[in-house]
């Protein structure tokens, strides 16, 4: 079946949605699920699988709504784009470098409570400090929120929906270097979370099920990509319980060709967390090409319009998905199409 072609293959469940105008915004209407909670609404048996086996949405470069183009270019940008904003600021046109940046650098428009409650139950979290203000900060070419700020969120949302299980993926780290700094990190979670997060408990973590985790009112998993933090901190889960490969490509048909062979279930275990990333990454010559233009309206349109077009199609057994990640997830049916997925 061609990647383009659009049928209403799903079977009748709780997601049939009202209409495919309230589909496209992702908005929820009389006869949908609440996307707060769909965890809480699956059906009995998938409650008692484990987490692995389900199909989870996700936002790739999660906390990137929050850049602000008035603070200075960030560390894991390449350093002459550092020294162009630093020193086109001198005459004036610093403001343009950054203005790039940012277009190029947003993958989301939600804040973290908003992408939580739309249905989005894994986190990517790229975090820096700051040496200015001397606080952690979501980062992405840009400085974003403080990471005090994103847990604020994750807290009111696990509290208002305490059968929901929200994974937090602490992947890169910048300005980090200090020991004292991931120790703050690693403090603000134990101090927002404590009991309330989901410990490995050895090598069978990922095969946690829904109905476990709410006996314990366990709610939060960390995914610390530290070897020393884990190592500290026994509540935190290394990176070897996740696995993500990364397309890397800005071309739609290399991204699904991509795709298709990472998510052969044949190819993916069950001992660890699986994402799959249905992004594009824009090239330098894809920036260069459309200087004026977006990531969203370059990249994401096209690719999720893509991505939820094929996941339509899917009632084969051949493929297994456990978390699927995208840009601008309110858009092209990204979360309700990835949470259908539960019902077959």
């Amino acid at each position: 079946m061609k990647d383009l072609v659009r049928t209403s293959a799903f079977p009748v469940h709780p997601l049939e949605l009202s209409s495919q105008n309230n589909m496209a915004e992702n908005k929820v209407g009389d006869n949908d699920i609440d996307y707060s909670r769909w965890m809480e609404n699956l059906p009995n048996e998938k409650q008692l699988i484990p987490l692995t086996d389900l199909v989870i949405p996700g936002s790739h470069d999660s906390g990137t709504f929050s850049l602000d183009k008035n603070t200075e270019i960030g560390p894991d940008e390449p350093c002459l784009i550092r020294t162009l904003g630093r020193c086109c600021g001198c005459c004036g046109s610093g403001g343009c470098v950054k203005s790039v940046v940012h277009n190029w650098s947003v993958t989301q428009s939600k804040t973290i409570y908003e992408q939580l409650t739309s249905g989005i139950r894994y986190l990517d979290l790229r975090v820096a400090y700051r040496s200015k203000d001397k606080k952690i900060h979501l980062l992405h070419g840009l400085y974003g929120w403080t990471v005090q700020r994103v847990l604020d969120d994750v807290n009111r949302f696990v509290a208002e929906n305490p059968k929901e299980i929200v994974i937090l993926d602490f992947n890169h780290f910048y300005n980090m270097d200090a020991a004292t700094r991931h120790k703050t990190l690693a403090d603000m979670l134990i101090a927002k979370f404590g009991k309330s997060l989901r410990a490995p408990r050895g090598d069978d973590g990922p095969k946690a099920t829904l109905q476990e985790m709410w006996g314990k009112a366990e709610t939060i998993i960390v995914i610390y990509h530290n070897t020393d933090v884990v190592n500290a901190h026994p509540s935190f889960w290394s990176a070897q319980f996740i696995s993500s490969p990364w397309p890397n490509t800005a071309d739609v048909n290399t991204l699904m060709d991509y795709l298709k062979e990472h998510s052969a279930a044949s190819s993916v275990s069950d001992d660890a967390f699986h994402v799959t990333q249905a992004i594009l990454t824009p090239q330098t010559k894809t920036i260069i090409k459309n200087i004026c233009s977006t990531l969203k309206d370059v990249c994401a349109r096209p690719c999720n319009r893509r991505v939820t077009a094929w996941l339509k199609t899917l009632i084969e057994t051949k493929y297994k998905f456990n978390i699927i990640i995208a840009d601008f997830v309110e858009i092209e049916e990204f979360i309700p199409t990835v949470i259908r997925l539960n019902y077959f």
